[in-house]
């Protein structure tokens, strides 16, 4: 028996990976944005390691309730948040790392925060790519997108 690794797709795989977790990544930030906590919460599958926190999510709702305590104590005043550089690495054939910047307004268009954030991406059967980790970081920190320091591949 002989395996044949066609490089070629997978490289055209990955870019699609890429591609949709980009999408989803775009659509959590909206949610978040808008306080839609079950659309947020429809972007991970529990349970759900807030790393900053050391908060595991069990179930859905957790995922809801822990982002609306989220907004609730975000910085006074936030109206919306940008995003600046995003790196995602394919950690395995079924996870990827999303390390991204963001920077957070308010109304009158004046920085209240700048951060950067790290999101385990997970390919879960018969529902996609959803997230079961994140972790907010100093801007600057982890620019290679390794989990846990590990060195990139």
């Amino acid at each position: 028996m002989y395996i044949i690794q066609n490089d070629k797709l997978n490289e055209e795989v990955e870019a699609a990976n890429i591609g949709l977790i980009t999408t989803l990544y775009n659509d959590y930030n909206t949610a978040f944005i808008k306080n839609d906590f079950p659309r947020i919460a429809s972007h991970f599958e529990a349970p759900v390691n807030f790393a900053t926190n050391g908060i595991i999510a069990e179930t859905e709702e957790d995922v809801v309730e822990r982002y609306k305590v989220m907004k609730a104590t975000i910085q006074e005043g936030y109206a919306y948040s940008v995003t600046g550089d995003v790196t995602i690495k394919r950690q395995s054939d079924n996870s990827y790392l999303l390390c991204a910047d963001f920077t957070r307004f308010n109304k009158q268009k004046e920085v209240l925060f700048e951060g950067r954030a790290e999101y385990q991406w997970i390919n879960v059967p018969d529902k996609g790519w959803k997230m079961n980790y994140l972790k907010g970081i100093d801007r600057g920190s982890n620019i290679v997108c390794a989990l846990d320091g590990q060195s990139p591949s």
